[in-house]
């Protein structure tokens, strides 16, 4: 991964390209949208296995109540 900072680092330092150049890499904004993309996925499938296996229990119990009745 240093190789490719370094090359980086290098490509930047060239001229009027440079700049747009060194926005881009800089630009950390990408990055946080994603980390959080993946946060809210894995919430929805831990949240998702929760209502499944509490939906479960429920039915298991409506069906106790109701074969005592």
């Amino acid at each position: 991964m240093g190789c490719l900072t370094m090359l980086l680092s290098r490509v930047v330092d060239n001229g009027a390209r440079g700049t747009a150049m060194s926005r881009l890499i800089k630009d950390n904004s990408g990055v946080t949208a994603i980390e959080y993309s993946l946060i809210a996925a894995l919430i929805v499938v831990v949240a998702i296995a929760i209502i499944g296996s509490v939906g479960t229990n429920l039915s298991n119990t409506f069906s106790t109540v109701a074969a005592n009745l």
